[in-house]
């Protein structure tokens, strides 16, 4: 069987190109040399968007936290998503997270739900946060892997 390089093997032999051979022969033009540099941290971007993307274990932190945000945790039990495309899964999480996002700004206004009379606690020990916090360092994992919350 023939060796095939996986995508982030090809993104990482696309950096040392850049670094190694293109980049020293741009010296004297800065805007190219810039945008060589930026490319480069562009592509690292993605190889670690490679790396981290899971939108199933994103879902499943959310099934897990049992907050019950949306009608989206019992319309997509894990079952379901599995079988979603990755389209479909990124509208999923994007919704949900605006349900939460929604749900934040009302309990920080002293909103209480008339439908569900129920009070989610956003402080800083709260499931909220957690789970908000989870996602973050999962985020930034990608866009800078550098960075410690």
């Amino acid at each position: 069987m023939q060796y095939r390089p996986d995508a982030k093997e090809l993104l990482s032999a696309i950096q040392d190109f850049m670094m190694k051979e293109l980049l020293p022969k741009l010296e004297g033009d800065d805007l190219l040399s810039y945008k060589t540099l930026v490319s480069w941290n562009m592509l690292g971007v993605i190889a670690r968007e490679l790396e981290n993307s899971n939108e199933t274990k994103s879902w499943l932190d959310i099934l897990n936290s049992t907050l019950s945000i949306s009608d989206l945790e019992t319309k997509y039990p894990i079952e379901t998503y599995y079988q979603l495309s990755k389209k479909e899964k990124s509208q999923v999480l994007y919704d949900w997270n605006k349900a939460l996002a929604k749900t934040i700004r009302n309990q920080s206004q002293k909103y209480v739900s008339a439908e569900k009379e129920t009070k989610f606690d956003t402080s800083p020990k709260g499931k909220i946060w957690d789970l908000v916090k989870s996602q973050l360092k999962d985020n930034l994992a990608v866009s800078n892997p550098r960075f410690q919350i």
